[in-house]
């Protein structure tokens, strides 16, 4: 085993020092954001793989991929492709306009009395 002496440990700690992030991480933060806004990601996430599912679907029949749909909502091939990952917080408007292209049905909107409840509609 080698001995370790002065001279050797401030070097190892030098270059522990030179590769070592000047930032400090904000790993911490961007767990505790996942976490904060899990709901909506989840939500987010099972309207993608609705969409993508769909997208294969009429792929086919129509030509469909996330490049055309893209187009057809008028927004760039990035954004949709956050869409499809579930990175994006979708607005009513957005999924508005999925749904018209698509033809499908991402959310249903239902009363119960004076309730309205919103959940995922069926595929």
């Amino acid at each position: 085993m080698k001995k370790l002496n002065a001279k050797t440990m401030g070097s190892a700690h030098e270059r522990i020092k030179n590769i070592a992030a000047s930032e400090i991480s904000q790993w911490r933060d961007e767990a505790n954001n996942r976490k904060i806004n899990s709901d909506w990601r989840d939500y987010s996430f099972r309207i993608a793989m609705r969409i993508l599912r769909e997208i294969r679907n009429q792929n086919a029949q129509h030509g469909m991929t996330q490049k055309r749909l893209a187009h057809l909502m008028g927004v760039s091939p990035q954004y949709i492709n956050k869409v499809v990952k579930g990175e994006e917080n979708l607005t009513l408007e957005t999924i508005s306009k999925i749904e018209k292209v698509l033809n499908i049905s991402l959310i249903e909107i239902s009363t119960s009395g004076s309730e309205y409840i919103i959940k995922a509609a069926q595929s």
